[in-house]
C-alpha cells in the first residue's frame, strides 16, 4: 500500500508498506515485540487523484502518516527512490 505524508497542507507520497488492501481504518503497529500493549497507529484511508491528461478522478486507499510520525516502523517499508 502506498504511504503518504501531510505535509504542507497536503499530501505527498513517501513510499510503500506491507498493509494489505483490506485492512480497516486504523492499522496498529507493535512498538516492542510481535505482541505489545504499546503501539503506533497509523490511519488507512483514501486519497484521490485527477489524471494529468482529464478524465475520471482516481482513488486509492492509503496509509495517511501525521507529521512526525516514523513511517519506517511500518511492517516492508521501503522508502520512494530518490
Amino acid at each position: 500500500m502506498k504511504v503518504y505524508l501531510f505535509h504542507g497542507g497536503g499530501r505527498r507520497m513517501v513510499g510503500r508498506a506491507d498493509v494489505p488492501e483490506d485492512h480497516g481504518a486504523v492499522f496498529h503497529v507493535p512498538m516492542s515485540g510481535a505482541v505489545s500493549s504499546v503501539t503506533e497507529r497509523f490511519i488507512v484511508g483514501v486519497v484521490t487523484h485527477l489524471p494529468e491528461g482529464g478524465g475520471d478522478p482516481v482513488v486509492e486507499r492509503a496509509v495517511l502518516a501525521a507529521p512526525g510520525q516514523l513511517v519506517e516502523l511500518l511492517p516492508g517499508w521501503t522508502p520512494l527512490a530518490s
